[in-house]
């Protein structure tokens, strides 16, 4: 019989060793359009996993999109399917992806049902911003079912420092497991030459490209960027802006507030790009921007710094290891911030850049690999399941 501590107060119950059965991960679905920048992380703590000869299972209650998704090898998604008891009593420990939704009300309630101890993350969502999108009704929500959810839990999960203490503010007694997104290095390497989109794009010749590359969400500050290109452009007629993402409703207002301005010929959108079309955009970019407003832990920030891009982001990203490391800009995010971020990514040599760039991938070499990610994770289930000494990036209550 093997013991673990089920956070739910001081208890502590007996429960036999399930070490054959998969972890189980349990998120609303897998569609990119629906639920955003979380499936590109989810999939990338499950490919984590399973890379460390971890089984793992992935459940979701809706149905997923994955014509333009890799499922990663050794990971068994099962879906849609409503009944999560099912899935969840099987489980050594459940691990939930988000806040707000029915997976996580009906999951852990499963999970308390059955005593599986379970992790919870909230990808941003527990971020002051994103809270006030529906206050009152959070609010409510959370005095009734979700601060049950999270006093519950064995442990939290944050992907950023900030977050940390965004949950701590909601679950003030739960441990808190600082677990970032990781990247994959391999796809970053041997990018295609800036002249392969100049191919299909001639207005690019001889210009300064800025690469946007995200959802094109009103939380994503193109707002400040459509403003910031129209305030700089006289002085910096090189700027050009490569707007890169599926546009949820910001980026054609971002268009229309630039063609307005007479500025349409400094944008060059590219719609949504996966694969090779997403790697040509890296390859041609001379630095990377996101504004954002509100943020869990980008993964396209991880991948500008694996693509070897100078970098410049809102302190909404909740990146502060970045600027320590020297691998980017960091600005409030407002237009004048956002101004000054730019003018000083002009402003500086192409040797300056360069080096800007290789101290931001060498931070990702170091702290933000995958592979990195699934240990910790690995370690966080064998804690959650055996009790003793916390892992270093677990905070108490």
């Amino acid at each position: 019989m093997q013991t673990f501590n089920l956070r739910s107060g001081t208890e502590t119950i007996a429960k036999p060793a399930a070490s054959l059965q998969p972890y189980l991960h349990v998120c609303n679905g897998m569609d990119p359009f629906r639920d955003g920048g979380m499936v590109p992380s989810i999939l990338g703590f499950l490919g984590a996993l399973a890379e460390q000869g971890t089984a793992i299972r992935a459940v979701t209650p809706t149905a997923s999109k994955l014509e333009n998704l890799k499922i990663p090898p050794g990971v068994e998604l099962i879906g849609p399917d409503r009944h999560l008891g099912a899935w969840i009593k099987q489980a050594p420990v459940a691990h939930f992806h988000g806040l707000w939704q029915y997976h996580v009300r009906a999951g852990t309630r499963e999970a308390r049902r059955y005593r599986v101890p379970y992790v919870m993350a909230a990808h941003g969502m527990a971020d002051p911003w994103a809270l006030q999108h529906k206050p009152w009704k959070k609010r409510i929500y959370t005095f009734l079912v979700e601060g049950k959810n999270l006093g519950h839990a064995a442990c939290l999960h944050a992907l950023s420092v900030p977050e940390v203490s965004h949950l701590r503010q909601m679950a003030p007694k739960t441990p808190i497991a600082l677990v970032p997104n990781g990247v994959n290095l391999a796809p970053f390497e041997n990018l295609p030459g800036r002249e392969v989109l100049e191919a299909a794009h001639p207005e690019l010749r001889g210009k300064f490209l800025v690469l946007f590359l995200s959802r094109l969400h009103v939380k994503k500050g193109l707002d400040l960027l459509a403003e910031s290109m129209i305030a700089l452009h006289r002085n910096h007629p090189e700027l050009h802006i490569l707007l890169a993402g599926r546009d949820e409703g910001a980026g054609s207002l971002f268009l229309d507030t630039i063609r307005q301005a007479g500025l349409g010929h400094t944008v060059t959108s590219l719609g949504h790009v996966h694969g090779e079309s997403a790697r040509q955009a890296w390859g041609a970019a001379d630095a990377f921007v996101l504004p954002s407003y509100s943020e869990g832990f980008s993964m396209a920030v991880l991948e500008a710094l694996a693509a070897r891009l100078p970098v410049l982001i809102s302190k909404a990203c909740h990146f502060q290891q970045l600027e320590a490391a020297g691998g980017g800009l960091i600005v409030e995010p407002n237009a004048q911030a956002l101004q000054t971020g730019l003018r000083e990514l002009l402003s500086m040599t192409s040797s300056e850049r360069a080096e800007m760039a290789t101290q931001g991938r060498r931070l990702v070499e170091r702290d933000f690999t995958w592979s990195r990610q699934g240990a910790r994770l690995q370690q966080l289930y064998h804690w959650v399941l055996g009790g003793g000494t916390p892992p270093e990036f677990v905070t108490l209550s």
